[in-house]
């Protein structure tokens, strides 16, 4: 019973911790990546590589709350998870350190669900592009597994969306769809096809948008419809 009552008043406290949860204030410019991380944070992922095309080599780190803590979702369940945070870290000339370009404390997705495995993947810096890659991978309710890449460059002083890959397979019938998107020429490839069969199919389809998406105004991935019952 002593048991009992001690588990409910942890879960209980999670709650109220959580309901006054607030992201940190990161400091605007540090010498090391590793000055930028607050007190009960963690580096959780890094890269490095030019984004700004000043031939200097910036950096994008991913923060981990250390605890978990209650939390509500997109859906307003309550969920026990680890809040994270994307930095985005514009390194100066002459060893000067870093200066934050942007941070966003809700697009990289956090481990809240039981049913699944992390959505996180990895963060990169390939030819000036930052790519942010998740997979959506069920142990139960579902047979798919989804891996999704997004694509940024830094143009007009914000962190555009210029492409993105979602790849769909179903563990079952072995069927899967390859998106590709390129969201500079507005056009969209998508292939069709079956592992066990080799057969596949493509086709292409022009999109129709005013402008780029950017990651400060991006909330969550999987949230814009960007074709009828697609989304990214």
């Amino acid at each position: 019973m002593q048991y009992l009552l001690s588990f409910i008043l942890t879960i209980l406290l999670g709650v109220s911790y959580g309901q006054d949860f607030t992201y940190p204030l990161i400091k605007s410019k540090a010498q090391s990546i590793h000055d930028f991380v607050p007190p009960g944070w963690a580096i959780l992922d890094s890269a490095f590589g030019d984004l700004n095309k000043d031939h200097i080599k910036d950096a994008v780190i991913i923060l981990q709350h250390k605890d978990s803590i209650s939390l509500l979702n997109s859906m307003d369940d309550t969920v026990l998870t680890q809040p994270r945070i994307l930095l985005i870290l514009f390194k100066e000339p002459a060893d000067a350190g870093f200066t934050v370009a942007e941070q966003n404390n809700t697009f990289i997705l956090k481990h809240d669900n039981p049913a699944m495995d992390d959505p996180y993947q990895e963060v990169a810096i390939n030819k000036g592009i930052l790519e942010i890659r998740f997979q959506l991978f069920y142990n139960a309710g579902s047979w798919y597994v989804t891996n999704t890449a997004y694509k940024f460059r830094y143009r007009q002083k914000q962190f555009a969306l210029i492409g993105a890959d979602k790849y769909s397979f179903h563990r079952a019938t072995h069927d899967y769809e390859n998106y590709s998107y390129n969201f500079l020429t507005k056009r969209r490839l998508l292939t069709k096809g079956n592992d066990d069969t080799g057969t596949k199919k493509t086709s292409r389809k022009s999109l129709t948008f005013r402008e780029l998406k950017a990651l400060k105004t991006f909330s969550e991935p999987f949230t814009w419809e960007v074709e009828n019952d697609i989304f990214l």
